[in-house]
């Protein structure tokens, strides 16, 4: 069995390519016959989504690749993520996907961004059908969560499995030295809809009641908003930022934090991998009551949600 896989890696760093990345890696581990793509459109992660000349060029080599991969190495499954609910997202699908469809090559569709088909209703008669014909009838879908499912649903994939991401278990630090801190992590792209201002707000809030709050922030900050309202609060003595992390300094500012709090509203939300990396370092997670994070939350149990 032949398989190509056309997916992003890191860098930059997100939870969509790292998944992708340790898709490759069993593949490889285990002999898989298969070919590598890489959508390497964004160098930074607050690029994704935009469109750029840089990109449209990529997009066209990574385009020939794709063809002469079709015509040589003939795969018996093409492996794809498809986009979330943004439009510049959706049209590279169309461009990639549609000789994959045209000459009927069976698909895999792994659907780690959430909310595409939400976005159907907003194109014109034609767009619609070069969606329909994009998208539609996928051989198999993979979902994370059982709210993932809706996409594959809308789009009539005809087989839809659910495998839920995963992350190492890193352990909890019973021997914590944060100098009789509390310290709630935030990690991320630190945009505005991923909730780093809820964030601030929150450690703020809290610190009225006991100095001994701290907040903590991993990740690439967005745009200069953010980093106005990063900068204030590091001013304030709010928060630390760390930038971003990967590896085991990752894991390590995971493993010695005390709560993770994350109130995203993300677009494309569907099943952020940083609370399954909270759950692996046994934190307690305090998140909204969005999308894919209530198939992760149990409130009550394993955290609690919000709206």
């Amino acid at each position: 069995m032949k398989i190509l896989i056309l997916g992003q890696t890191p860098p930059p760093y997100g939870g969509q390519a790292i998944n992708i990345e340790k898709l490759i890696h069993v593949l490889a581990k285990h002999s898989f016959d298969h070919h590598v793509i890489r959508m390497n459109f964004s160098d930074e992660i607050n690029d994704m989504g935009s469109f750029s000349l840089k990109k449209a060029i990529r997009l066209l080599r990574i385009f020939l690749q794709l063809l002469i991969q079709l015509v040589v190495y003939r795969p018996d499954f093409v492996y794809y993520p498809p986009a979330g609910p943004q439009r510049t997202p959706i049209f590279r699908d169309m461009i990639l996907l549609l000789p994959v469809r045209l000459f009927c090559f069976k698909t895999v569709f792994h659907f780690h961004a959430g909310g595409i088909a939400e976005s159907y209703n907003g194109f014109n008669p034609i767009l619609r059908s070069v969606y329909r014909l994009t998208y539609f009838y996928a051989d198999h879908a993979i979902c994370l969560s059982e709210y993932g499912k809706k996409d594959p649903q809308f789009l009539r994939s005809k087989n839809i499995v659910v495998i839920p991401s995963g992350a190492e278990d890193t352990g909890y630090d019973h021997t914590k030295n944060n100098d009789g801190n509390f310290v709630i992590l935030f990690a991320g792209l630190c945009c505005e809809s991923k909730g780093i201002l809820e964030f601030i707000e929150v450690i703020r809030t809290a610190k009225n009641s006991t100095n001994r709050i701290k907040g903590k922030v991993l990740g690439k900050i967005f745009s200069s908003k953010e980093n106005a309202f990063i900068q204030a609060a590091i001013n304030e003595g709010l928060i630390s930022y760390e930038g971003v992390q990967t590896g085991d300094s990752k894991k390590e500012h995971f493993r010695t934090a005390d709560l993770f709090l994350f109130p995203s509203f993300f677009e494309s939300e569907n099943f952020p991998t940083v609370i399954i990396e909270a759950f692996a370092a046994a934190l307690p997670v305090v998140a909204t009551n969005w999308r894919g994070i209530t198939d992760q939350v149990v409130n009550g149990h394993n955290g609690f949600l919000h709206e």
